[in-house]
């Protein structure tokens, strides 16, 4: 049910809806004694009636409360009226961090770190204040139009002394952490590690772990790893490489205590990238030491590789030795502990030995490579062929093998750009979708990140908009009845809500899209029931009729007094309800009787002053006196003459002149 032109708490006027989240709508709308606009955020009927989504919601509001910094946004209220739950937040106008990379792609470094600080700027207020966010993620960034960088939505927020275990995994997969999905554990360094997978996808355009479905994106963050980010583009610096794979280090322990001492470093990275040392400066953490090098085999080389690789079966992928007197193919051989300083721009793998303790982020990511065993055999195989003459087919040639990236949300015309390189056969098809923006991709065939051999073809499917339908006619029907003919139109039945009205009991009078309107396909549809006609209570006293309005669930929330020729003194003329349809356990208003409009004037001659003002005072004139006497004197004065004849029938609130000269 929308929420427009409706006032809460008789102070928010709702404006138009903002956007809907997974537990509640957000509103603009006017705060009328402030008279500023502001956010609201309220909480869906079918969760308010539950006691832990209302608490939850009421948390968050506590908390964001309790924080106050410029890159924060502030939450100045929070409520319940008529049966809405709801906070009202400060009006960020502008764009999401996410609109602006689905908008712009990737960023350049010092733009991403700029982005980030500001970021970690309100993180670390919100860590100081002992409150984790826990659902960090370009979408609860909020870019404002006059510059202000503001993170929001502390939705799934908790105090940190409560939250180093929590009952179910929240938060959204492509930037949790680890110890979430293996524990359930989190702390400072969870948040740290959501910014990190955030900073490499500021610099790469792209989220460091795709799938189909959940669980492979989750299976990635605790066993591969975040690659580092020139492993995509070359062009970012090693500098940028150490900040990501310390922020989102796989081991909480190697990761930076807090969003503080992660935002300190990235004000020292922009410092060094300014001063153009961002290809040789180092961070020079205690984790980066003692990490072996990779160098390129030489043509003809024979390596020796002193820990065979192994495979699940216990098979050696890589043996003793094996020549390599083909044209060089940039192998790999892992060095020793002592091995020399190949330059700032060499790759760092681990020793053969590996101890059992916590490795840190460089020894993850080399420890990763060394686990796929199969890739290497097959690589191995590859480079095998070169030596007969085909190694330039299966690498820069047609043949070449490569990954596809991930193009969804892009434009077609950007993909064909991507893909051009692929030398490929391009196939084109539309399908509706209502999560991906009319003609912008939804996804390839194969999928973001398959092998993809050069020459073949790439199915790129692009976005129609969602598709739009009527909704059939459920007027008269029961809800079981409805969902049915919903299902079969390719609906879902939304909450059914009970208001009063005078169609029959238990069948639906009105629904999402009853005015003809299209609606997305798959959409929940909210219906409203009948829950029968609101008691008549008209002609009752108002006592009666407040029994009567609340033995029906209906409270009586103010009695008003008005004039009535038809209905006698103190009986009810009319009942107003808050909203039209009232929904049950709403509240209505009484409008009680007063009398008559009209009355009679009678004859005050010889009459005092003061008993003829009270008597034209009860019948409900508009007494004025002509005197010349004291008021003292009012009770013993006669009067003389009025301003009305006796008899005449006027409106009450007529104004009379009496007169005692």
């Amino acid at each position: 049910m929308s929420l427009q032109n409706q006032i809460l708490a008789d102070r928010y006027r709702i404006d138009r809806l903002l956007a809907r989240g997974g537990m509640a709508d957000v509103y603009l709308a006017t705060d009328e004694r402030l008279e500023r606009q502001v956010a609201v955020k309220v909480i869906y009927p079918h969760l308010a009636a539950d006691p832990r989504f209302t608490e939850k919601f009421i948390r968050e509001a506590k908390m964001a409360a309790r924080l106050n910094h410029p890159n924060l946004v502030n939450v100045f209220d929070q409520g319940t009226a008529n049966g809405q739950t709801f906070m009202v937040m400060e009006y960020v106008p502008g764009m999401t961090l996410r609109d602006a990379l689905d908008k712009f792609g990737k960023l350049t470094p010092m733009r991403a770190l700029d982005l980030l600080d500001a970021v970690l700027q309100g993180l670390a207020a919100a860590h100081r204040a002992g409150i984790l966010h826990r659902d960090l993620k370009p979408e609860n960034v909020f870019l404002a139009d006059d510059g202000r960088i503001k993170l929001g939505d502390f939705g799934l927020a908790r105090d940190v002394n409560s939250n180093t275990s929590t009952g179910s995994l929240l938060g959204t997969i492509a930037y949790i952490a680890p110890e979430l999905l293996t524990r359930g554990q989190a702390d400072a360094r969870s948040d740290v590690y959501s910014a990190g997978i955030m900073l490499f996808e500021f610099l790469t355009a792209r989220q460091p772990f795709a799938g189909d479905d959940v669980a492979h994106i989750a299976h990635q963050h605790t066993t591969v790893g975040v690659a580092a980010p020139s492993s995509i583009d070359a062009s970012i610096p090693p500098l940028l490489d150490e900040l990501v794979l310390w922020a989102a280090a796989m081991a909480p322990q190697h990761r930076p205590a807090n969003a503080q001492v992660l935002s300190e470093v990235v004000q020292r990275v922009k410092a060094e990238l300014k001063a153009g040392n961002g290809a040789t400066a180092r961070l020079d953490l205690p984790q980066f030491a003692q990490i072996a090098a990779t160098r390129v085999i030489p043509v003809n080389a024979t390596v020796r590789i002193d820990n065979p690789l192994l495979d699940e079966n216990g098979t050696t992928v890589i043996g003793d030795s094996y020549p390599s007197d083909f044209p060089n193919t940039g192998a790999t051989q892992v060095l020793g502990a002592g091995a020399p300083d190949l330059g700032g721009n060499s790759t760092t793998v681990l020793d053969g030995a590996v101890a059992e303790e916590a490795l840190s982020p460089l020894e993850e990511l080399s420890m990763r490579r060394r686990k796929r065993g199969k890739w290497i055999a097959l690589t191995i195989a590859l480079t095998t062929l070169a030596s007969s003459g085909a190694g330039w087919w299966f690498s820069a040639g047609p043949g070449g093998m490569s990954a596809l990236p991930n193009l969804t949300s892009t434009s077609l015309a950007s993909a064909k750009t991507v893909l051009e390189p692929y030398s490929t056969n391009l196939k084109v098809i539309g399908e509706y979708s209502s999560t991906v923006s009319d003609g912008l991709v939804t996804h390839t065939d194969p999928a973001a990140g398959s092998l993809f051999w050069r020459g073949g073809t790439i199915t790129v499917f692009v976005s129609k908009g969602a598709e739009l339908a009527s909704v059939p006619s459920l007027k008269g029907l029961t809800p079981a009845e409805a969902a049915s003919k919903l299902t079969a139109a390719r609906f879902g039945a939304g909450s059914a809500s009970q208001f009063y009205s005078s169609t029959t009991k238990g069948t639906i009078f009105d629904y999402l899209g009853s005015d003809g309107s299209k609606i997305a396909v798959g959409s929940k549809i909210a219906l409203k029931v009948s829950a029968g006609p609101l008691p008549s209570v008209v002609g009752q006293t108002q006592a009666d009729a407040t029994n009567a309005l609340k033995a029906a669930g209906v409270n009586v929330s103010q009695v008003a007094l008005d004039y009535s020729d038809a209905v006698a003194t103190g009986q009810v003329i009319q009942v107003n309800p808050s909203q039209d349809p009232l929904p049950v356990t709403g509240s209505v208003t009484l409008i009680v009787s007063k009398g008559p409009t009209t009355v009679v004037m009678p004859p005050v001659k010889n009459e005092t002053i003061a008993a003829t003002k009270l008597l034209l005072d009860t019948l409900g004139f508009d007494v004025v006196v002509n005197t010349n006497q004291l008021q003292s004197n009012w009770g013993i004065v006669k009067v003389k003459s009025a301003s009305i004849a006796p008899g005449t029938v006027v409106k009450r609130g007529t104004q009379v002149i009496i007169t005692s000269k």
